[in-house]
């Protein structure tokens, strides 16, 4: 059976990383959308691309070129299409004393603020909540301690608890026996009306054996930003929807880097760049669990995919080797790089605040690019011993799903919100428009790739999965580890030794 570590996260480490390494049109066409998917085992032709001698094949002679297709592929799994959520009744006050009162708590003030737009809108519950922040890192183990702490002590109950994508499994699959277990907010009267707006991804990662577990009020679609001005240089077009041509799939994606190489630039900033789209198609759980209760690692073809396209990347010198978030990945923003793979809050506030130059800015635009994808978020869940479910119910429903609340959000805050129609609303506004984005306003790319997103195959332990794979990778780039089996072979090694119960 698992077991539910605070240990540091080597994961968890390098998803905080991701947040402090910020420094301060057309219609866009649609990833292929093929109506079958592909065989998720690594047994896929060889692919002929037009790129440059030894790109496809490694030290080692294997043929990359195998991975530039096969896995799990884009399908659309929500079709996108705005209703009207149900409301929750708020709770009456009357005869409530100190008893009533909730702790809502976080690892920053982000999760206060956002819950002011309910409380604001429902003064007469004001009284009865109260925010902690914590003041720490949401995905080194450290707010899990907190929370912990906090749990033990009593005095204020950490009710209403926001958790970040990377730990949020940590709560809502935790065993009921555990205390900071939490509640299935079905059983606290939310019902699916009450989300019908919501983007399904978001609900299937929230949900466990059956149960809804955790809403959260923001969606984080991934996107592919480019450079227009390249774009019209080396290709001819600079549009989303003729550059969505060239990035459509990754045997196009590849050999728009190697046009890009010959005009001198580099089609991204680092190896890495390309993994949370890769890692998003995964088939299957990489953890699964049998009806014994017994665990099973189960990597599937994503992985391979990914450690094999990346040395794509690396053999080409498609990229300047920068990896994510170093001063030389952020310096490219104003450098050689075509492209990068961004989503809601990295155009917004990661990519606001590389202007030491300032010559790109308006220049870029959005795509969805070879696969729908997510990248980050934040999810709230209600701990078991919550002592007034009614009230700490509302304020998460009134948050996540409350149409007009949530628009409020995104008008004021560029917050891409898991509303659909709030966001529909927000485009046909003309909010969330970007001076990173010219005369483009990305909101229109993310609420198509939106729909792409698939998590039904999530697992608790996928950002230890996925730090172990970053681990391999850069060792298999260096060609310290000789080929892609070996590489797989790497992360199922750090996994069971750290997890030891692991078939």
């Amino acid at each position: 059976m698992k077991k539910r570590l605070l240990a540091l996260s080597m994961a968890m480490i390098m998803a905080a990383g991701s947040l402090a390494g910020c420094t301060n049109g057309s219609e866009p066409a649609a990833p292929a959308d093929p109506t079958t998917a592909a065989d998720p085992t690594p047994t896929n032709a060889p692919v002929e691309v037009e790129v440059e001698e030894g790109v496809t094949e490694s030290e080692a002679g294997e043929d990359l070129s195998v991975y530039l297709n096969g896995g799990k592929v884009a399908t659309k799994v929500d079709d996108g299409t705005p209703g009207t959520n149900a409301k929750m009744a708020v709770p009456d006050t009357k005869g409530w004393d100190e008893s009533k009162k909730i702790y809502a708590y976080s690892w920053n003030d982000e999760f206060g603020g956002r819950l002011q737009y309910v409380l604001d809108e429902y003064p007469q519950l004001k009284d009865y909540v109260e925010y902690v922040n914590l003041g720490c890192s949401g995905t080194d183990g450290t707010y899990q301690q907190g929370i912990n702490a906090a749990i033990a002590d009593g005095s204020k109950y950490p009710s209403l608890i926001a958790m970040d994508n990377d730990v949020a499994k940590f709560y809502t699959e935790a065993p009921d026996s555990e205390d900071y277990a939490t509640l299935n907010l079905d059983d606290l009267g939310v019902t699916p009306d009450m989300y019908v707006n919501a983007y399904k991804y978001t609900i299937d990662y929230a949900t466990h054996d059956g149960h809804l577990k955790a809403l959260t009020w923001q969606a984080t679609p991934g996107c592919v930003v480019y450079r227009s001005d390249i774009a019209q240089s080396v290709l001819g077009v600079s549009e989303p929807a003729d550059v969505q041509e060239y990035l459509k799939d990754w045997p196009t994606f590849f050999e728009t880097a190697q046009k890009m190489k010959d005009a001198g630039y580099h089609m991204v900033s680092g190896n890495d760049e390309i993994k949370y789209a890769v890692w998003d198609s995964q088939a299957q759980p990489w953890v699964t669990i049998g009806s014994d209760g017994s665990e099973t690692l189960s990597l599937d073809y994503a992985v391979n995919q990914y450690f094999g396209l990346s040395k794509m990347l690396s053999n080409g010198g498609y990229s300047n080797s920068a990896n994510m978030w170093s001063d030389g990945w952020n310096a490219g923003y104003e450098g050689d790089v075509f492209c990068y793979f961004g989503c809601t809050w990295s155009l917004y506030w990661c990519m606001q605040f590389n202007e030491s130059g300032d010559t790109t800015k308006g220049q870029w635009r959005t795509t969805t690019g070879p696969t729908g994808y997510h990248w980050g978020g934040s999810y709230v869940a209600i701990l078991k011993d919550c002592p007034n479910t009614e009230l700490a119910a509302f304020l998460a429903v009134a948050l996540c799903t409350d149409d007009d609340i949530m628009y409020k959000i995104s008008a004021d805050t560029f917050d891409y919100v898991n509303n659909k129609a709030a966001m529909a609303k927000i485009l046909a506004d003309g909010k969330g428009a970007s001076d990173i984005t010219g005369t483009q306003n990305p909101v229109e790319t993310w609420i198509e790739s939106a729909c792409y997103i698939d998590l039904s195959n999530s697992s608790y332990l996928d950002s230890e999965i996925k730090a172990a794979i970053d681990k391999a990778a850069e060792a298999y780039w260096a060609g310290t580890i000789a080929t892609v089996d070996d590489a797989v072979a790497q992360v199922e090694s750090d996994i069971r030794a750290k997890y030891s119960y692991l078939k």
